[in-house]
């Protein structure tokens, strides 16, 4: 677990939080992944979905959820709705609160 997120940190895509980059908070098996944009959300679960194949861990698609946060600035907001996130080839549901 720990080299899927070394890995995933070393990917530079990513949140600025003040003035710490994040782009993952892990505890125990849980993950929370944060990204700028929809495409860079997709890249990090790619990368999170290769590396848990190569070291042979199911990531379990049906406890797996979405959640986006509009931007304060409203005409930075290119889309109302966004094509559903995947991990391999199951979709992933979008969730309003968690």
């Amino acid at each position: 677990m720990r080299d899927i997120i070394a890995n995933i940190v070393q990917s530079c895509t990513g949140c600025a939080i003040g003035n710490v980059f994040t782009n993952i908070f892990a505890y125990a098996e849980d993950m929370i992944l944060l990204a700028p944009s929809w495409a860079a959300m997709q890249q990090l679960l790619d990368l999170q979905h290769y590396y848990c194949e190569e070291l042979d861990i199911v990531c379990n698609s049906k406890k797996t959820v979405c959640m986006m946060f509009k931007p304060r600035c409203k005409d930075k907001i290119v889309a109302d709705e966004s094509p559903p996130f995947s991990i391999g080839s199951q979709k992933l549901m979008y969730v309003d609160k968690f």
